[in-house]
């Protein structure tokens, strides 16, 4: 009980709690994004990569707010606006290993059926998708990690 206690009020105390509430994070994000891109891509009828695109928007201010308020205990970078114009930067290039591993699936991994008949080839964007949300979670935990938030002892 007093591991759930440290895990969801107040302050990370150690890397272990920022990182499981990374986790929290990142699925409630994922959460949001992956809502938003199947609306965009099924109702809409938006493509796989343009609909991830808008939806990683989303999941990025969902994961920023929650990261800064809540995950990380403390942030090396002092000024708000330097420290969101990093969090930015890490978020773009997460969004370009985002978008190519959802193109990869949506077009040549999907053409080829590479899955054979497990998976319609209109659905290898949620696979791709699902593939991209672990490749990018941990380069967005290991890059804020080493560039925003690292521990008082690391500096």
């Amino acid at each position: 009980m007093e591991f759930l206690k440290k895990l969801l009020i107040g302050r990370a105390e150690n890397p272990k709690i920022e990182f499981l509430r990374s986790l929290v994070v990142g699925a409630v994000a994922t959460v949001a994004d992956m809502g938003v891109m199947v609306l965009l891509k099924e109702a809409l009828q938006l493509g796989a990569v343009a609909s991830a695109t808008v939806s990683y928007g989303v999941g990025i201010v969902v994961n920023y707010l929650l990261s800064n308020y809540w995950a990380f205990r403390h942030s090396n970078v002092k000024s708000g606006t330097v420290r969101f114009a990093v969090f930015t930067v890490i978020a773009l290039i997460g969004l370009g290993i985002n978008d190519l591993i959802i193109w990869a699936f949506e077009y040549p991994l999907a053409a080829a059926l590479v899955f054979g008949g497990l998976l319609r080839a209109d659905y290898y964007y949620i696979l791709g998708k699902l593939v991209a949300t672990v490749v990018v979670f941990f380069w967005n935990f290991f890059s804020r990690k080493l560039l925003l938030y690292r521990s008082e002892k690391a500096e």
